[in-house]
């Protein structure tokens, strides 16, 4: 089953574990970033000794010459320093970027592998929000915060190093603000985490409203909601506005708590060093050397608390993402599963039950045999469980109790792609991709040339009204197919159907909204679809159940009786039956 978004998650901990994980194929460039900027910091290192021996040397005795060549020493230091930092950063970004590349590409796959179960409980703004935003944000501490606060250890480590070689009392003092920043940081950090995963939450939400509002811009604005909409979204940007700045409150009441802790412990050093040089126990070279260092040390100090506390804040947008990478899919495939090669193929359903929730049963007992190039037909009054049994026959879902069979063998034991690939589905609410009419064709069979393309369309009874479109096959349809008709996208979704030649075929009410002229070009090309195939039909009108083999009539998830079509129309000693309404 699907874990809900509140299960247990991993331990922050543990969250930093995977996120280092996912940067392990990246180790032997990210090892090379280290090193150029250890380097770097290496040198950076050097400026202080520099400025000592400009005050000890130079100033004291006056000797120009040697002022010059440190000065220029220092100068091709910081140039080469400057190409390490260029280099070290240009690595670091690229192997961030391929990160965020690869973890959105498996975050979507992933997406891909859940069941339809899972989409049909989740939003897509939801969704969406975590596969840009959250993913933006552990791609950030992956490249730009680990670095930085590599870039800041560094620092701190090798000036804390010299520092106590210099003289340790002075080095002392200025270390001194650490334990009380490590304090700072660590009362800190769980308001930091929480706040980080409410601003996530609330730019999710945002984003799923927007979503909804734009994908249904038509209903919309047929009822004038565009206001209600727009105040909606306000709202949701308002609550997101209102976590924002108190995140930044806190955000900044710890970063100038860190500075006050830092800059006492400089102005402690500068005081006590001025008094070492006052007796001639310290030199001014030595000490200006140890306030350069005494900043690198508190920067360091400063910069490590402050991307803790970024850490903390991205650990809300990983919690997120991993949610998800956790998530197992419904429908697996079983590791000794076979391909499904058939042609022809006969539907089973054997003491088949189904519910989404244990106390609201959908299907209850269904047993149904249909032979290799039969026809099914399904009637009943909506919500008797017709196009849940659909579902299950492409393995959508899986039954709760009995099994479905293809050729008498249990769906579960075939490969998963190999039973979709054997079942073509025709619905009453057709989707189309924002792309042309022919790649929408295409969709049913990816390497189909265009001639197989044109061939199915004109079998769809599709082809005229294509080539009237601005241009013919090349025509984009817009968002869901928005600049067709009902009738056309319906034709557009058989043609499809056809082009893919799968052995069974599923059609859920696939005339019921269109006109009557619609309705007899996309009955013509069901016929065609229909033959030598095991096909399953929910009947919307009188007409489309005449030919069926059998017809099952449902009813609170049963199936309550098999009527011929003459008794299926002498119901009601009328023309149509009451129990199948949306038959009628």
């Amino acid at each position: 089953m699907n874990a809900p978004l509140d299960a247990p998650v991993p331990a922050p901990r543990s969250q930093l574990q995977r996120t280092a994980a996912m940067a392990r194929p990246y180790l032997r460039g990210i090892s090379l970033c280290l090193a150029l900027i250890l380097v770097a910091m290496g040198i950076q290192l050097c400026l202080p000794l520099g400025v000592q021996l400009i005050f000890d040397r130079v100033l004291n005795a006056g000797d120009k010459t040697y002022l010059h060549l440190v000065a220029g020493g220092l100068l091709g230091f910081f140039v080469v320093r400057s190409l390490l930092s260029y280099f070290s950063q240009y690595l670091l970004q690229r192997i961030g970027d391929v990160i965020v590349v690869d973890l959105r590409a498996r975050l979507f796959r992933h997406y891909l592998d859940l069941s339809l179960g899972y989409h049909h409980n989740q939003n897509v703004g939801d969704l969406l929000s975590r596969l840009s935003n959250d993913v933006a944000a552990l791609r950030n501490a992956i490249s730009n915060l680990a670095v930085a606060f590599l870039t800041n250890l560094f620092q701190l480590a090798g000036s804390t190093v010299v520092m106590l070689l210099m003289n340790w009392r002075l080095g002392l003092i200025v270390l001194m603000v650490s334990p009380l920043v490590s304090l700072t940081t660590r009362a800190f950090s769980p308001l930091f985490r929480k706040l980080a995963a409410q601003l996530q939450d609330d730019l999710a939400r945002s984003s799923s409203i927007a979503q909804e509002s734009l994908t249904g811009i038509e209903v919309t604005k047929a009822f004038g909601r565009g206001p209600h909409e727009a105040e909606r979204y306000g709202a949701s940007m308002r609550r997101f506005l209102a976590t924002a700045l108190g995140a930044r409150k806190v955000d900044s009441a710890f970063n100038a708590l860190v500075a006050f802790l830092t800059s006492f412990a400089t102005i402690a050093l500068f005081w006590y060093g001025g008094i070492e040089v006052a007796d001639g126990r310290l030199s001014a070279g030595t000490l200006v050397a140890f306030l350069l260092y005494s900043q690198n040390v508190t920067q360091g100090i400063a910069g490590i608390a402050q991307h803790y506390s970024s850490f903390s804040q991205a650990a809300g947008a990983t919690k997120r993402v991993f949610e998800i990478l956790d998530t197992q899919p419904e429908i697996a495939e079983r590791a000794d599963a076979v391909a499904l090669r058939e042609r022809r193929i006969a539907v089973g359903f054997h003491g088949v039950g189904f519910a989404y929730r244990a106390d609201v049963p959908l299907l209850i007992g269904i047993e149904l045999q249909a032979r290799p190039g039969e026809t099914v037909a399904l009637v009943g009054a909506s919500g008797a469980g017709k196009s849940t049994l659909l579902k299950l026959a492409a393995r959508l879902y899986d039954p709760s109790q009995g099994r479905v069979t293809f050729n008498g063998r249990d769906l579960r034991e075939y490969t998963l792609q190999s039973v979709h690939d054997a079942v073509a589905i025709v619905s009453q609410d057709v989707f189309l991709f924002g792309l042309s009419v022919r790649e929408n064709i295409r969709y049913g069979r990816l390497g189909a040339s265009d001639a197989d393309v044109e061939a199915a369309a004109r079998a769809a009874n599709a082809h005229e009204f294509i080539e009237r479109l601005p241009e013919g096959y090349d025509t984009h349809v817009g968002e869901r197919g928005v600049q067709l008709s009902g009738g056309q996208r319906q034709r557009l979704s058989i043609a499809r159907a056809l082009l893919k030649d799968a052995p069974v075929l599923l059609l859920d009410e696939a005339t019921s909204a269109v006109d009557n002229h619609s309705e007899r070009l996309i009955q013509q090309a069901i016929e065609r679809l229909k033959a030598d195939r095991t096909t399953f039909v929910i009947a919307h009108r009188l007409a489309t159940v005449r030919d069926a083999d059998q017809i099952l009539l449902m009813s609170g998830g049963r199936i309550v009786a098999r009527p011929s079509y003459r008794e299926l129309i002498a119901q009601d000693a009328g023309a149509r039956a009451p129990a199948v309404a949306d038959v009628a």
